[in-house]
């Protein structure tokens, strides 16, 4: 009773008359202050918390500090300590959204962080075992850190055992304080590398995974999705964090993660367990494999070494399972394809364990529409549809009518992922195809065996082949793509065309082609027509520049159009003989350009990269039998294009907006699917990389004179002028030694006989030496002649002979001053010669004046 009347007395006022709420919070501070009583203060506390949220701003002005004070002072009192806490977590809480409220909780926030000390007291109280003390702690740091990361960060660091505390609510078993402290964590370490270190090797690594294990693994709750959130904080960018989670096996525990397959009776993987499929076992899944991704970023020092651990212990195929073989939900098998990308980036052997890689699906893929993430349907395609193709000359292959099938042959993971990235399944959103067409990618990156091994899949197998079912067409990446490529104008049931089925195989295609000479040497010599049955075989980019022309003609989807385009540069890029083939039918030439005129009407991405393309044909137009060659497409540009036009096609292709938006990882967001609309995909970023790089050569070489020699691979023009011009200048120095040779043979004559001899035997030498350095010379630059007609991709060859070049120059400048030296001898022995006969004269003289005298 005496507690309740203590509380009373103070919010009255002498006598007992009414006081003002401010004059109220003033008695209710001061008493705290400088109250000797614990039964005073902690009366006068609990009428502060009584109140704080009918006058908070009173109580923040006044009584922060106060409070902060009374955990300094009072925090043995467990009443007293959670009164202060839960009074500051209601003070540094936002009432409201208002901007008035957000700046007076922010002002609240940055009085109790002003202290440091204030912060390690709250950690300190940690160490009580009081549900509610621990509770509330973790509640007011969990608001502190929401208003001010920075600076709760730096009185953590300051706090010896502060971090130690924070860990220890991992290992409390109520589970709310274990939850609420493992949100606080997360908080904590999402920005501060140095928290992060501490976190790991306070054993986070090992108390995380035992809780996801305790939980269930994906199949468990949102703690799951926690734990993983926060292990992805640790790891995220921190090399030594990745090192000791590496170190310790982690890595190899990240199968047990999955938690899928459980054996049956007979000893055999059971996967009933995969066809339940919770939005949150989704969400889990997803921080699995981002986690993958965390440990394989690109370019980091620790990359392949988690990537050859993760293809140790069996990730790799557990990401093939998932994205192919599983009836996950279509955002997991996004991420998976993207987790599956970045583990075998730029690593032959995880690359070569996919090309081997081999599922066997019980049944086409299922892809389950989701209202969060739904897109437009692919179309199907009949095989009587299929058959009207003008591209399906020779070849009958269709895509199949997707029926059920009970059990299928054996299928090489890279045929599914190319089939899903080109539209073979209905219902296959765009996110899952772009991720699909981004594993591809990653998969012929830097990696030129496999993609000749693809471009040899390009020509269909025969229709009799043993291994293939009556039933069953024979099915290879290749051919898919040529059966994507050709379809894309077939309608679907809804009667709409989906002009990314043809889009996504360009994409592929190109990147079976991109900086490989001998896999577009194939494609070049693939066609198509029964020879036998009088058809006219057409070869493959034949083909695909008819289908370029069809869908412009057509009016299609501008995406067709600039797909074609797009492959259509990077198969003509430094690859005369495919622009040989390409521009031998003149339908090709005066198609594009009409397309660039300035009268055309068509889309302005596609006009500039018809103009990129034209500029590709003629910069490297280097075949001498071409029929339409440089000098014929140069004046035909600058007639009916112009070249500030020309110019201006290329350069708006760069600067519109998609182009721009072109990410390194092709994503398309759920915000861009569903609803009958299509993805802002238009480019490929290896694409756009590839156009940076060389759309400025492209643009101006059509001022180049049609008539100039080709280039030395990798030589600018100017370094190739100066080159011819060191080489005539070689040559005319080796034609005036050798005449200077012969004219010292001819006008120094000796009338001393030992001398005359010893002179023409060194004078014979010396032109032999000369006539064959001469022929040597000679040799040499008729060698580097021949390299100048030579493909544009043999640069090595131009250090060899610049070498070469010097080494000549070096000669030339030797003998030029033997040949001095020479010279300089040949007058010593005509002055010797001369000062003889003036002796042989005197003594003459001499002998006859002795003669006389006697």
């Amino acid at each position: 009773m005496n507690f309740f009347a203590s509380g009373l007395n103070t919010l009255r006022g002498q006598k007992g008359q009414h006081q003002t709420g401010s004059e109220t919070i003033d008695k209710l501070c001061d008493r705290i202050e400088h109250a000797t009583l614990l039964e005073d203060r902690r009366a006068s506390v609990l009428a502060l918390k009584s109140c704080s949220r009918e006058h908070r701003r009173d109580i923040g002005a006044k009584g922060a500090k106060v409070l902060c004070k009374v955990l300094h002072q009072d925090n043995a009192d467990i009443d007293i300590t959670k009164a202060v806490l839960e009074t500051l977590t209601v003070l540094c809480q936002p009432e409201s959204d208002r901007e008035e409220a957000q700046d007076f909780a922010l002002e609240i926030t940055q009085a109790i962080l002003e202290d440091a000390s204030n912060v390690a007291i709250l950690l300190d109280m940690l160490e009580e075992y009081d549900f509610y003390v621990r509770f509330h702690v973790v509640s007011l740091l969990a608001t502190l850190v929401l208003s001010n990361t920075d600076r709760l960060q730096e009185c953590i660091l300051t706090s010896p055992m502060g971090m130690s505390r924070l860990m220890a609510l991992l290992d409390d078993r109520r589970e709310i304080i274990r939850n609420e402290g493992l949100l606080l964590l997360i908080s904590l370490t999402e920005s501060n590398a140095d928290l992060q270190k501490i976190v790991a090797f306070e054993n986070a690594f090992e108390r995380l995974l035992a809780i996801i294990d305790e939980e269930g693994a994906i199949s468990g709750g949102i703690i799951v999705q926690d734990c993983l959130q926060l292990v992805q904080n640790l790891l995220r960018y921190n090399v030594s964090n990745q090192n000791y989670f590496r170190e310790t096996s982690c890595i190899q525990r990240i199968p047990a993660l999955f938690n899928e397959e459980i054996l049956d009776d007979n000893g055999k993987h059971d996967t009933s367990m995969k066809d339940v499929w919770s939005d949150q076992k989704g969400n889990n899944m997803i921080m699995v494999l981002e986690l993958v991704r965390v440990l394989v970023v690109p370019d980091h020092s620790n990359t392949a070494s988690n990537q050859k651990s993760m293809h140790q212990c069996g990730i790799l195929q557990l990401l093939i399972d998932v994205s192919l073989t599983s009836n996950a939900p279509q955002r997991v098998k996004a991420s998976a394809f993207y987790a599956l990308a970045e583990l075998i980036r730029l690593n032959k052997v995880n690359q070569d364990a996919l090309s081997k890689a081999v599922i066997i699906p019980a049944h086409p893929p299922v892809f389950i529409a989701e209202a969060h993430n739904s897109a437009l349907t692919p179309p199907s395609r009949s095989s009587a549809q299929l058959s009207r193709s003008s591209f399906q000359s020779g070849r009958n292959s269709a895509l199949g009518d997707h029926r059920p099938i009970v059990e299928r042959e054996r299928c090489p993971a890279i045929v599914e992922v190319v089939a899903i990235a080109v539209g073979k399944y209905p219902g296959c959103t765009y996110s899952v195809r772009a991720a699909a067409t981004c594993l591809f990618q990653t998969f012929v990156l830097e990696n030129p065996d496999t993609q000749m091994v693809l471009a040899t899949t390009l020509n269909p197998p025969p229709d009799d082949n043993p291994n293939t079912p009556s039933n069953e067409k024979p099915q290879s990446p290749g051919t898919l793509l040529l059966e994507a490529l050709q379809g894309w104008q077939e309608d679907n049931e809804t009667g709409a065309t989906d002009p990314y089925n043809s889009w996504f195989a360009t994409v592929l295609f190109s990147h079976i082609l991109q900086n490989n000479p001998r896999a577009k040497s194939i494609a070049l010599a693939i066609s198509f027509g029964d020879e036998e049955n009088g058809e006219d075989p057409v070869s493959l980019i034949h083909a695909i520049a008819a289908a370029l022309m069809v869908a412009v003609k057509g009016q299609s989807d501008a995406r067709v159009a600039l797909g074609y385009l797009a492959l259509l540069c990077v198969w003509c890029y430094d690859s005369p003989k495919s622009i040989k083939d390409f521009l031998s039918e003149g339908v090709h030439l005066q198609f594009l350009i009409e397309l660039i005129s300035p009268s055309s009407k068509e889309d302005l991405m596609v006009q500039g990269l018809a103009a990129f393309l034209l500029g590709i044909c003629y910069e490297y137009n280097w075949e001498q039998d071409a029929l339409i060659t440089r000098a014929t497409i140069q004046p035909i540009i600058l007639s009916r294009i112009g070249l500030d036009h020309f110019a201006a096609c290329i350069t708006r292709v760069r600067d519109s907006k998609p182009f721009k938006a072109a990410v390194p990882f092709m994503v398309v967001l759920p915000s861009e699917e569903g609803g009958g609309r299509l993805p802002d995909l238009y480019f490929d970023y290896s694409f756009v990389e590839f156009m940076k790089r060389t759309f400025e050569s492209t643009q101006k070489s059509i001022m180049v004179s049609p008539n100039e020699s080709r280039p030395l691979a990798g030589l600018s023009p100017s370094n190739q002028a100066e080159t011819e011009s060191q080489m005539a200048s070689m040559q005319a120095q080796i034609a005036a030694q050798s005449n200077e040779v012969a004219s010292l043979k001819s006008s120094h004559e000796v009338d001393v006989a030992h001398l005359k001899s010893n002179h023409e035997v060194e004078l014979a030498s010396l032109k032999a030496r000369y006539e064959a350095e001469a022929a040597d010379l000679r040799s040499k630059l008729d060698e580097a002649n021949r390299m100048l007609a030579q493909q544009a991709h043999e640069r090595r060859e131009h250090e060899a002979v610049w070498r070469e070049l010097v080494e000549l120059r070096e000669q030339g400048r030797v003998r030029q001053e033997r040949q001095e030296a020479l010279e300089k001898e040949h007058e010593d022995l005509l002055i010797c010669l001369a000062e003889q006969d003036e002796e042989l004269s005197g003594l003459k003289e001499h002998i006859l004046a002795l003669g006389i005298s006697k």
